[in-house]
């Protein structure tokens, strides 16, 4: 059984993006990896306190969960940038952390 997330991904990307029903499991592969080396730029940056590429990340994230219909996630990489941007970025980990977590299954699809 598939997750949610996974869920709500494909009905986005079958009624807002036309992805057709045969590409869906490829798309949500090559989907996954991206969004698997996006996170680990995310996690090594925020590490490193490497905040120019912390923001890069963040955009890059914000944009691809939008366009897979994950708004709410969209705005935690969001606020990831926002925090990267300002002269505190005290919450940075926990945002990520958040968003690791909301994303694993969608993280993992590509090992299906």
């Amino acid at each position: 059984m598939e997750s949610e997330l996974i869920e709500i991904v494909e009905k986005h990307l079958r009624e807002i993006a036309g992805v057709p029903a045969e590409q869906m499991g490829s798309f949500l592969k090559d989907t996954s990896v991206h969004l698997r080396d996006t996170m680990d730029s995310l996690d090594e940056a925020i590490d490193e306190g490497e905040f120019e590429t912390v923001v890069t990340s963040a955009h890059m994230l914000k944009g691809s969960l939008v366009n897979l219909g994950l708004e709410e996630l969209s705005m935690v990489a969001g606020n990831i940038e926002t925090a990267a941007s300002s002269t505190s970025p005290l919450y940075l980990s926990c945002y990520y952390m958040r968003l690791r977590r909301e994303l694993l299954p969608l993280l993992e699809y590509a090992d299906k």
